[in-house]
């Protein structure tokens, strides 16, 4: 009995050994995907990714108020199959802050273009002491982790 339960062990193992499924083992890196300049009123910014962002696959987004203050009122992922998400507004961001990152509804598809609609908070009295008034919004990705089979 001791033996063809060693028997079935070892046959367990090794189907289960040649059948693993691996992801990559270091976690995923934020990448920059890109960078938007907010003049201080209401606007959006249409930004078509090229490059190597735009040969990858994202699974999650995150925005960073770099310099400033904005308002993100909307933001529309635009996909290579046709497809759009729309994430509303994530509200007020200042200087380094960061928002929470959001779910991409299609990580096997490839983003085409990143539209953001926002309002900066920057005001002219800044502006003529010679600090900027501008706002840099800062769009990242997720990469999403490979899967290998061996």
């Amino acid at each position: 009995m001791k033996t063809l339960y060693r028997c079935c062990m070892l046959v367990l193992l090794l189907s289960v050994n040649s059948c693993s499924v691996l992801t990559a083992n270091k976690p995923s890196a934020w990448v920059k995907l890109t960078t938007q300049t907010a003049n201080f009123h209401v606007d959006s910014g249409n930004v078509i990714l090229d490059g190597s962002s735009s040969k990858k696959f994202y699974n999650h987004l995150r925005l960073t108020c770099a310099q400033g203050s904005v308002n993100i009122k909307k933001i529309k992922i635009n996909y290579d199959n046709g497809e759009f998400q729309q994430f509303r507004t994530k509200g007020l961001m200042t200087q380094n802050s960061t928002s929470p990152p959001e779910l991409l509804d299609y990580p096997d598809s490839k983003i085409t273009a990143i539209e953001i609609n926002f309002h900066s908070l920057g005001n002219k009295q800044l502006s003529i002491a010679g600090i900027t008034p501008k706002a840099i919004i800062e769009v990242w990705g997720k990469e999403q982790q490979p899967i290998i089979f061996s």
